[in-house]
């Protein structure tokens, strides 16, 4: 059986030995799932990407490279991987979105959280907030 790009499966059989538990908790078949940091591993996989991707319309200045950055990983790295964002829109929809509306910084905040935040499991809607000018 092959794994899929993030799949960490020989670090978990070693603890599922230690553990006892046999059952499978993740969405690809790893029993890692979607975890925040195995996200964060397969970026550097949409790194070369990044660099010929032209950033979406309307995104500020700033937020740029970062949002190149999610589009390379959409092209690149997940079709690679089956769906397993338990949210709408999907964490790179959100990401983009995220990026134009907010920014660099909060956007980029706004990113970060949502993806310590995705895995499988129950889900349901979570926009982006809408952006209040102070």
């Amino acid at each position: 059986m092959t794994s899929l790009p993030g799949c960490r499966r020989r670090n978990r059989r070693s603890r599922r030995r230690k553990n006892g538990s046999d059952g499978c908790d993740g969405c690809d078949g790893c029993e890692n799932g979607c975890d925040a940091i195995g996200l964060f591993s397969l970026l550097w996989l949409a790194l070369p990407a990044a660099l010929v991707t032209p950033a979406p319309a309307g995104t500020p200045w700033a937020a740029r490279w970062p949002a190149r950055l999610v589009v390379a990983y959409r092209e690149r790295v997940s079709p690679a991987r089956p769906p397993c964002c338990r949210f709408t829109p999907t964490c790179s929809t959100y990401g983009l979105q995220a990026l134009r509306v907010h920014g660099l910084l909060r956007g980029g905040l706004l990113t970060v959280r949502r993806l310590r935040r995705c895995g499988p499991g129950d889900g349901g809607s979570d926009p982006v907030p809408v952006r209040t000018r102070t």
